[in-house]
């Protein structure tokens, strides 16, 4: 059993490593310096997200966290090695970390795949030019998204604080 929740934790740290460090790349750098790139940004989000799989990392990283999460809870005692502090310091990162899949997941993802849809129909491939209007709408979808990435990196940062402190209260 020992060897099982070492797995487990590994996995879970091993994957929300991926899934925090690509979300705050993505949240801190990579979709501001794009939005503000304009037409040449739009182009790079277009490949980025048209034509790798970097929108399905997010959610293979998030799941594999939160799954490999919950199965420490549940086969891992988190009564027998904890405070009553830290069950509740812990607690909440876990909320956190599963409010942030949940967001990531329903909202974020959403947003991703609207504006990837709307970066294939609108930027012509090869050195065309983007239309006012449509470099304007990929602003605001940009925006969008960048807002709630923004959300979903807050929770994710309290889950981490969480889980990270609650073994020394």
């Amino acid at each position: 059993m020992d060897v099982v929740l070492v797995l487990l934790r590994l996995l879970h740290i091993v994957a929300a490593f991926a899934w925090v460090g690509l979300a705050a790349a993505v949240t801190f750098y990579i979709a501001p310096a794009a939005l503000a790139a304009g037409e040449s940004g739009m182009r790079f989000l277009k490949t980025l997200l048209t034509r790798t799989s970097f929108g399905s990392i997010f959610g293979a990283s998030a799941g594999v966290t939160m799954l490999a999460g919950l199965l420490l809870y549940a086969i891992g005692d988190a009564f027998s090695h904890f405070s009553q502090t830290g069950n509740i310091v812990l607690g909440i990162g876990a909320v956190a970390g599963i409010l942030a899949g949940i967001h990531g997941g329903a909202v974020v993802g959403r947003s991703t795949r609207e504006l990837g849809e709307a970066l294939a129909k609108t930027v012509p491939d090869g050195g065309g030019t983007i239309a006012a209007d449509a470099q304007r709408t990929l602003n605001e979808l940009g925006a969008k998204l960048l807002s709630h990435a923004r959300l979903s990196m807050v929770l994710m940062i309290i889950a981490l604080v969480g889980m990270g402190s609650a073994r020394y209260l």
